[in-house]
């Protein structure tokens, strides 16, 4: 009997020890996860800015000492190029929103243009650029950080319609003038070799590189059964054009050429004051700037924007015969003039930009089954109609 009650006893202390020990594990992962919740472990960002005392290299760009909020970071994008975080900071009992880009390697070409925009021209230009608050190097395996201001996107603030052309273009006319020709030059110590230039030896043979690649893939567009109904019309007069190229407007040369921007979509252009008249734009991601034809960047915000938005075609002739000598205007305020009229000049811009580039990209997408060619249409329409008024064909 005394061993049956031993053995009684034995499981009960051991069932009661169990519901003991549960209990014991539940208040202490409850603790845990209390303490996490209060006081979470430190991001990486905020171990580095520890560990480099970013804090101290801030101070001088905010005239007190800066703390990093460290339960206050967004990641905005990840790409296998890049990630995008927004941070933010205080200093003066303010909080300030900070964005921080990290540049995984490799540093290929394109990310060192942008790295360098914000490492050397960003002083030269700096109300039409965000304020760069401090460049790191070789952070976790050759990754480049950079802090920079944070300039609300235009995207997100306002419905975006033509009529905003018009507060975007001084900006952009400002941009331009201050890199125009001459000015380029004259700081060729902070361009050296590493910006492209259209003029390079290395642009051109992707430009020649280009040119035959689009004419090889227009005869391969016609085996297409839906691509030939969209190109037979046109075909001749396009093949004709395209034997002229790979530069068909020496008057874009001639009409001058600056830093352009080369992506000019909402997203890549921010604004402080957008409820006031006149906007401070800057220009966010740089990843395609280039010296090129000033008249390109026009193209790039105006021509891709009507491209995408058929709502608005009805209305696309009007903006540019308003919005092609506004810019003209702009740059004649810092002694620019253009002997070729602005109208002109833009869809010159515009048809070179698609023979030389964009309409090879719809073709290869489309073929090569890369993604959709949504713009392929509105391209060869632009080329059939401004082709023969501007005598390519």
């Amino acid at each position: 009997m005394t061993n049956v009650r031993g053995s009684g006893g034995y499981e009960r202390g051991r069932s009661e020890g169990f519901i003991k020990g549960k209990q014991d594990g539940y208040a202490k992962g409850f603790e845990d996860a209390r303490e996490f919740l209060e006081k979470p472990p430190l991001h990486d960002i905020s171990l580095k800015w520890r560990e480099l005392h970013c804090a101290d290299q801030f101070g001088p760009h905010f005239g007190s000492t800066v703390v990093l909020n460290d339960r206050n970071m967004e990641c905005l994008k990840e790409t296998v190029k890049s990630t995008i975080w927004k941070l933010e900071i205080s200093a003066k009992d303010q909080t300030y929103p900070v964005i921080l880009k990290i540049f995984k390697p490799p540093m290929i070409d394109q990310k060192l243009v942008e790295l360098n925009m914000y490492r050397r021209v960003s002083s030269l230009i700096p109300d039409l650029m965000p304020a760069i608050y401090l460049v790191l190097e070789g952070i976790n395996n050759d990754e480049v950080w950079v802090f920079m201001e944070f300039v609300p996107p235009i995207k997100g603030q306002v419905i975006f319609t033509p009529d905003h052309f018009d507060k975007i273009i001084p900006s952009l006319a400002k941009l331009h003038a201050q890199t125009y020709n001459d000015h380029f030059y004259n700081k060729w110590d902070i361009f050296e070799d590493w910006i492209p230039r259209y003029d390079s030896d290395s642009v051109s043979a992707e430009r020649m590189k280009n040119h035959k690649q689009t004419i090889e893939y227009l005869d391969k567009a016609m085996e297409s059964p839906e691509l030939k109904e969209k190109l037979r019309p046109g075909y001749n007069d396009l093949q004709r054009i395209l034997q002229r190229g790979p530069v068909y407007f020496p008057e874009l040369i001639q009409a001058g050429k600056s830093i352009i921007h080369n992506d000019l979509q909402t997203p890549n252009m921010g604004c402080h004051n957008i409820a006031e008249e006149s906007w401070n734009v800057k220009f966010l991601d740089w990843e395609g700037a280039g010296f090129s034809p000033c008249w390109f960047d026009m193209f790039n915000l105006i021509g891709v924007f009507f491209a995408y938005r058929k709502d608005w075609r009805s209305d696309e002739n009007a903006v540019i015969e308003r919005c092609a000598p506004l810019y003209a205007a702009e740059m004649l305020k810092y002694g620019i003039t253009f002997d070729t009229d602005p109208v002109q000049l833009y869809k010159m811009a515009y048809l070179q930009r698609v023979l030389e580039r964009s309409l090879y990209q719809q073709l290869h997408w489309k073929l090569d089954n890369v993604k959709p060619a949504f713009l392929l249409e509105c391209y060869l329409e632009k080329i059939k109609i401004w082709g023969k008024e501007l005598r390519l064909y």
